[in-house]
């Protein structure tokens, strides 16, 4: 069988096939290109695009949604059974809240502050009567406390920046005279444990700092306590007239912080 000129042998082929890689039917030049390409570099072209294609095909197999299971019984007769099955996630985020005082909600950041007042009356200097507070939440000088978690035992810490000063040197009240008492709020909120919590003690160091953690013990690594504070003011000593405290540079605040052990 005699061979035939490349240029017949060529055109033997249905030019569509060589007109989608952009070469002229009739001869070996790409269209418009009147420079002779060999014919390797035709077919590693060809290569390379029908690799590609079949990448593509094989990336869209991939991105495929998964269908759920079914079962077809194409002879089913009675008593016959045909089964499916789903698999289940559930993720839960670990979550802490504390509240002291107001808040708007139990899954809320409040910004509030409460302000707690004493006031003592100067007929009753230093004789020993505890003085009712007045503000907080719940007035009278008492506040909510809640707190919860779902990730373990939580400690519940009181930090003070020093005693109480009127912002001038030597004149202070110590922490100790602030009394807290723990009991159980009015109502109960749904899915919590209200009775009292212990108050995690006072710094009473010049300079403050932490006070002794309260530890709230986790069932099933959950802990959804709540109860109130009632803060008073013992009235034992006799300091120089003034206001004590009332803000943060005489160190009238406390920080309390629910932590995650």
């Amino acid at each position: 069988m005699t061979d035939l000129p490349i240029e017949a042998r060529v055109t033997n082929v249905k030019p569509p096939f060589f007109e989608t890689l952009g070469y002229s039917p009739f001869t070996f030049r790409k269209t418009g290109n009147p420079n002779p390409i060999h014919p390797s570099t035709i077919w590693r072209t060809l290569m390379k695009k029908i690799v590609f294609a079949s990448a593509l095909s094989l990336a869209g197999l991939l991105a495929a949604p998964a269908h759920a299971e079914s079962t077809f019984n194409a002879a089913a007769v009675s008593g016959s059974t045909a089964t499916a099955r789903l698999d289940f996630t559930i993720v839960i985020p670990q979550v802490l809240f504390l509240r002291v005082g107001t808040s708007a909600s139990n899954t809320s950041t409040t910004g509030t502050i409460d302000m707690l007042t004493f006031a003592v009356p100067a007929a009753s200097l230093g004789n020993s009567t505890p003085i009712a507070g007045t503000g907080g939440d719940l007035t009278a000088g008492a506040v909510t406390v809640r707190v919860y978690g779902n990730g373990g035992n939580i400690t519940l810490n009181s930090n003070t920046d020093g005693p109480l000063t009127t912002g001038v040197a030597g004149e202070t009240i110590p922490w100790s005279q602030i009394s807290v008492a723990g009991a159980a709020l009015g109502a109960t909120t749904a899915g919590f444990t209200n009775a009292a919590i212990t108050h995690p003690a006072f710094n009473l160091g010049a300079t403050g700092g932490a006070g002794t953690a309260t530890t709230l013990t986790a069932t099933n690594k959950l802990v959804r306590v709540e109860g109130r504070w009632t803060y008073t003011y013992l009235n034992t000593t006799l300091p120089a007239a003034g206001t004590y405290g009332g803000t943060v540079a005489n160190k009238g605040r406390v920080t309390y912080t629910a932590a995650q052990v």
